[in-house]
């Protein structure tokens, strides 16, 4: 049975302010929303607002000249950088939309799943280690977890505007989904006897990252086909979840890339 997945929907009128110096230009680069106008705090540009610019004007894009507060107040946020943009959230694409290929260079699809990580800069610096690693789709439930918010573009440098996102209802549903299309599925686990580095990372897989509090929630831990552990020392017993989800992504990197 394919899982009810939903689709981002925006209404046609739905906007935010995405801000950031990195945010705005891989938005302006990645081309993946509709931008209505880019905000700056100076009437003599910066050199990275100059920057800005010379990829907004070619596309008829207004850049505007408001004050520094009232650019505060627009993002909601001190960590502006000067710059800001408002556009349309960013697209969600449907599950059923993956393409799942057992053959390639990197010897199938690498996705991420994640379980519950409401910390809006866990999930922005597991999107950049995801993008980083070659991650070809970000899993996220709807409900009780953080989205793709313009603090998350923040957190993620701005790699959150080429990331692929599927936004679903019910993950265990989705990760059934994707073990009958012959991706398997790894959960990380702290009390896992297999670790990342003795585990199996190639081919079609998708890695399950869970929250920060209580990992991976009993039915999505069941559902997976196999789980992981992280070796620690030291007094501290486990590590955040972007830091985790870190650490395992380039493990399989480096499995699927240390022949090539």
């Amino acid at each position: 049975m394919v899982p009810k997945n939903r689709q981002r929907r925006p209404g046609p009128n739905a906007r935010e302010v995405l801000y950031g110096f990195h945010p705005v230009m891989e938005a302006l680069v990645a081309g993946r929303r509709r931008i209505e106008a880019v905000m700056m705090d100076r009437q003599v540009p910066s050199e990275r607002q100059g920057r800005v610019i010379e990829l907004a004007q070619p596309c008829g894009i207004p850049v505007q000249t408001v004050t520094v507060e009232a650019l505060r107040a627009a993002c909601g946020s001190d960590h502006h950088q000067g710059v800001a943009m408002t556009a349309s959230p960013l697209p969600m694409a449907a599950l059923e939309s993956l393409s799942f290929p057992e053959t390639g260079d990197d010897g199938g699809c690498l996705l991420v799943l994640l379980d519950s990580i409401k910390d809006p800069h866990n999930l922005g610096a597991i999107v950049r280690s995801a993008h980083c690693a070659g991650v070809d789709a970000l899993v996220i439930p709807k409900d009780r977890a953080a989205g793709a918010t313009p603090a998350v573009s923040k957190a993620s440098a701005g790699a959150l505007e080429h990331t692929r996102l599927c936004q679903v209802t019910n993950l265990t549903q989705a990760i059934e989904w994707l073990k009958k299309k012959g991706v398997w599925v790894a959960g990380l686990a702290m009390e896992a006897q297999q670790t990342v580095f003795q585990a199996d990372l190639q081919g079609p897989l998708a890695l399950v990252v869970g929250g920060e509090e209580k990992g991976l929630r009993p039915l999505v831990r069941q559902a997976c086909d196999f789980l992981v552990s992280i070796p620690l020392c030291g007094r501290v017993d486990s590590l955040n979840a972007s830091a985790a989800a870190a650490v395992v992504l380039f493990e399989t990197y480096r499995q699927r890339h240390e022949q090539h």
